[in-house]
């Protein structure tokens, strides 16, 4: 699997039988550039404008949002019931987060968590190879918030989302806190990042956001 960070909560998967899957996809309140995406597969988190954006998207590709389950190609994609605040969705209300099995892979993103999540939820997305999480505050979990997600759940791989980029207007904070708390500031950026079973980066990955500078 080649994983890129469009921006935001928007990612690309491509599978290694060519199934494209995107993550949220953002409208331009984001601040970025919306860049045309094509895909196969088209997940969104919950129906907030910043991450349920179809003008993105090129073609005509299988959109499963919130919890609705979907299977396209080699992609199966599933999704366990949160919550996008810390009052059990009072101020903000749900989000799904999504439990992808890729390649052999399980990859979890988080859509806009913004709580520590219930235990079946942890247990669901336990030992994931790769999670994205969100960790810039204010809408979701900060970059503490976001610390205590990880060690609870383990994923081999931890890949920040959601914080503030060069041109994003947002009140959230930048990816600087999250690296600290975790130990990883020294981390730099990459493009893309490649997964297969038993193999790829692990740890906290800081990824470049393609429609973007950090």
């Amino acid at each position: 699997m080649k994983l890129e960070w469009i921006g935001h909560a928007c990612f690309r998967l491509t599978a290694e039988d060519g199934t494209v899957v995107i993550t949220d996809p953002y409208d331009e309140s984001v601040g970025i550039e919306m860049l045309p995406l094509q895909a196969d597969l088209v997940t969104m988190s919950h129906e907030h404008h910043d991450h349920n954006e179809t003008r993105m998207l090129v073609g005509r590709p299988r959109i499963a949002r919130g919890t609705q389950e979907a299977s396209v190609g080699g992609v199966t994609a599933r999704a366990v019931a949160s919550w996008h605040d810390g009052e059990r969705g009072l101020r903000r209300g749900p989000n799904a987060i999504r439990i992808f099995s890729i390649d052999g892979l399980k990859v979890v993103h988080m859509g806009d968590q913004g709580c520590m999540p219930d235990d079946d939820v942890l247990a669901a997305i336990a030992d994931a190879d790769v999670m994205m999480i969100p960790a810039g505050g204010t809408y979701t979990v900060d970059a503490q918030g976001a610390k205590a997600i990880v060690e609870r759940a383990r994923p081999k791989c931890v890949i920040p989302m959601h914080v503030k980029t060069k041109r994003c207007p947002y009140p959230i904070t930048p990816v600087t806190p999250f690296l600290a708390v975790m130990g990883a500031q020294d981390a730099q950026p990459v493009r893309e990042a490649v997964f297969a079973k038993e193999r790829g980066p692990q740890g906290v990955l800081l990824m470049h956001p393609l429609a973007d500078s950090l």
